[in-house]
């Protein structure tokens, strides 16, 4: 349900006609002929949270519940701590 606004909920707006492509601000970079833009994308995109994952500690790893063993962050899945001894092939 939309409620309607009071009268005097715009002032202090303006409505689209009044900006002016001048008022708008000056964003992004201009296109260059001989630049390779697979290059600027890549840059762009990042390496996504590897910066933060070489700035953190290694997880200390907890131990098992049912043995007790250290878990493992497998290869397949590093997210997700696998027993070694109690689910030798999750932890591979």
């Amino acid at each position: 349900m939309n409620t309607p606004l009071p009268a005097d909920a715009d002032d202090g707006l303006f409505s689209a006609g009044e900006v002016t492509p001048a008022d708008l601000p000056v964003t992004g970079l201009r296109s260059l002929p001989d630049v390779d833009l697979g290059v600027l994308e890549s840059a762009l995109a990042g390496d996504g949270y590897a910066w933060l994952a070489a700035l953190l500690p290694a997880p200390q790893a907890p131990a098992c519940d049912a043995c007790g063993t250290p878990m493992r962050l497998p290869a397949g899945a590093p997210v997700l701590w696998a027993c070694p001894a109690c689910h030798p092939a999750e932890a591979a």
